[in-house]
C-alpha cells in the first residue's frame, strides 16, 4: 500500500486554496507555518480552522537559516514556533521542517530534543519513510523542464535549469525521459512507478509559487491522477514517523 503525502511551507494566505483543493480529492496535507515570514500570511484563526482538516507543522517563527544560529536564537525559533502554533491550534505539533531545507546534525538534534517527533527536508527523488527527522520528499510543484520567472515569462538565460538540476534524480525514481517534457507528466510517471516500488509518494512545494509560476491547473490535474486510489493510503507527514 503506497502511502500518499503532501507538504507546504511558509504559511501564505493561498494555503487556503491550496488546502480546499487537497480536500476535494480527499488528500491530506501538512503545512509548515511561520509566524512572520510571509507578507500575505494565514491569519492565526485562519490557521486553526486550516488545523480542523489537516497537519500543521512548525517552520520556525521569522524563517532563518537555522544553521548559522546561536545555539540560543536557534532554542527560539524552534521552541517558539511550536509553542505558538499548539496556542494557536489547541493541538499538538509534532512534525517540524527545516527553513530552505538547510540543517545540520545539531539543528536536527535541537528539533529531536524539544518534543518534535519528526522533521522534513527538501530533498527530491525519495519514494521511501527514510529516517524521522531527516524526511525527504518525491517531487517539488515546479516548473519544469524549462525555468520560468513568472506565468507568462521565461527565463532564458537559465532555461533548462530545472532540467539539468532534477533529470537524473528524476530517472532514478522511474521517470523516463520521455516524460520529461512538463512537470505533470513528470509527476504522473513518477507516481506510476512508486506504486510498483515505492513506500511514500510526497509533493511538496509552495502555494504561492503555484501562483506565481501558473501551475494550478496542472497541480488539480495531479491530484486528480493519485486519487481515490484503492492501493494508496493518503497520509499526512506525521504518520510517516509513527512507529
Amino acid at each position: 500500500m503506497l502511502k500518499v503525502t503532501t507538504s507546504w511551507d511558509d504559511g501564505d494566505i493561498l494555503d487556503k486554496k491550496l488546502a480546499d483543493l487537497l480536500t476535494k480529492y480527499g488528500i491530506k496535507g501538512t503545512f509548515y507555518i511561520t509566524k512572520v515570514y510571509r507578507p500575505e500570511r494565514l491569519s492565526e484563526s485562519e490557521i486553526k480552522t486550516l488545523s480542523e482538516t489537516h497537519e500543521i507543522g512548525a517552520h520556525t517563527l521569522t524563517h532563518p537559516d537555522l544553521r548559522v544560529l546561536t545555539q540560543e536564537k536557534l532554542q527560539e525559533e524552534i521552541v517558539g514556533s511550536k509553542k505558538w502554533l499548539e496556542e494557536v491550534t489547541q493541538k499538538p505539533v509534532t512534525m517540524f521542517c527545516y527553513t530552505k531545507g538547510q540543517y545540520t546534525p545539531e539543528v536536527a538534534k535541537k528539533v529531536e530534543e524539544n518534543g518534535f517527533l519528526g522533521a522534513r527536508s527538501t530533498i527530491l527523488g525519495s519514494l521511501i519513510s527514510g529516517k524521522k527527522f531527516h524526511l525527504e520528499t518525491t517531487i517539488q510543484v515546479y516548473p519544469f523542464p524549462f525555468r520560468k520567472i513568472d506565468k507568462q515569462r521565461y527565463y532564458f538565460g537559465k532555461i533548462l535549469q530545472p532540467y539539468l538540476q532534477r533529470a537524473k534524480g528524476l530517472q532514478k525514481i522511474g521517470v523516463p525521459i520521455t516524460a520529461m517534457h512538463s512537470w505533470l507528466s513528470s509527476s504522473k510517471a513518477a507516481f506510476d512507478y512508486a506504486l510498483k516500488h515505492g513506500e511514500v509518494f510526497h509533493v511538496w512545494g509552495h502555494s504561492w509559487e503555484i501562483e506565481k509560476y501558473g501551475m494550478w491547473n496542472e497541480f488539480e490535474k495531479l491530484l486528480q491522477y493519485i486519487s481515490k486510489r484503492s492501493d494508496c493510503e493518503y497520509v499526512v507527514n506525521g504518520d510517516l514517523v509513527k512507529n
